[in-house]
């Protein structure tokens, strides 16, 4: 049975008022304009709720903890997982802790998470916005400054460090078209996100580009989804030749369940993957990836971040830095290409 934490927070009061955290704590401390109306909700709930809104009066008044946030999708995700470290070595380096969560792709996890940030009071955030956020945007809107990687934070002005998604598709599935393939399948998940959308959108083009017909699985999350589909591949003789996969998550699912199903890589079928795995040049046959520079893309966000704490002060002229980090093709065998025509891995 789990125990109700006794101590009711930010997000808690938001969720009783109706409304965004941020307006929360801008009725505590009457920085800004909250209509009356909305005030009587929010302080009916912290009446309710025995709510103390000692952090929250600290928020929007300076006083920051020498700690920054940082919001990922998922902490099981490898590139994830090297993107926190590079940045929380980089918050170390100059003086700050990193508090790391992970928002599972879930909108009311990811707005109490925010809230949570707000009441542990941190200088500033770095966020892989899963699902829009009032909470986001409302916070983009004080003095606390926000970085978005991976993908923009939509509706808010904050700085943001993406990489070639678009182009390192298409640079995928144009290599796999030069092998002769013509049924190439776009497998993966998280088709709504920035990141895959935008590598979808350069399989597909370049698909059309060569008057193919694209076949998009983009539903395709889990191991067993994964199994569903290669048994299908397996029982019909029509099926793809070759896989674009959307994320290291979806081509380890892909590498087991083709495995299972015994569906022969590169000879059944051949594989390139966006974003590179830990033991990719030592798999049967080593993989093929389209690698993002994950390490970089946590420093440059941290770099972001750093120097909006320094400068204190927000993006200006209605929008913040956008930077675009190169993607690298890292050629192996399991796209069809012979060991002696492969790049250094």
């Amino acid at each position: 049975m789990k125990r109700k934490s006794s101590m009711p927070t930010v997000a808690d009061v938001a969720r009783l008022a109706g409304v965004g955290a941020i307006t929360v704590s801008r009725a505590v401390n009457e920085t800004s304009y909250v209509s009356e109306e909305k005030k009587k909700r929010i302080r009916d709930a912290i009446k309710k709720l025995g709510y103390r809104p000692n952090q929250a009066a600290r928020v929007l008044k300076g006083n920051r903890a020498k700690m920054i946030g940082l919001i990922i999708p998922d902490l099981a995700d490898l590139f994830f997982g090297k993107c926190a470290s590079a940045i929380e070595e980089y918050a170390s380096l100059h003086g700050y802790m990193t508090l790391i969560v992970a928002s599972n792709r879930n909108h009311d996890l990811q707005e109490n998470e925010v809230a949570m940030m707000i009441g542990q009071n941190v200088a500033g955030l770095i966020v892989v916005p899963s699902l829009p956020s009032e909470s986001l945007r409302q916070l983009s809107a004080t003095d606390v400054p926000i970085v978005a990687f991976d993908r923009p934070l939509e509706g808010a002005i904050a700085d943001e460090v993406v990489v070639e998604n678009l182009g390192g598709a298409q640079m995928a599935v144009n290599h796999l078209i030069e092998h002769g393939h013509k049924r190439i399948a776009c497998v993966g998940y998280d088709k709504s996100s920035y990141a895959i959308g935008h590598r979808i959108l350069g399989y597909t083009e370049a698909m059309r580009a060569h008057r193919l017909k694209p076949e998009v699985f983009d539903e395709v999350e889990t191991l067993e989804d994964t199994l569903k589909l290669t048994r299908r591949w397996k029982k019909s003789k029509d099926h793809p030749t070759a896989i674009f996969s959307l994320n290291n998550v979806a081509t380890r699912h892909l590498l087991w369940a083709l495995r299972e199903v015994d569906i022969a890589i590169p000879k059944q079928i051949a594989l390139i993957g966006f974003d590179d795995l830990e033991l990719a040049a030592l798999l049967s046959p080593p993989l093929t990836v389209i690698r993002q520079p994950a390490a970089n893309l946590g420093i440059q966000a941290s770099k972001l971040l750093f120097e909006r704490i320094a400068a204190a002060k927000r993006p200006e002229g209605g929008f913040g830095i956008k930077l675009v980090l190169p993607v690298e093709f890292v050629i192996r065998e399991s796209c069809g290409c012979p060991p002696a025509k492969q790049a250094k891995s």
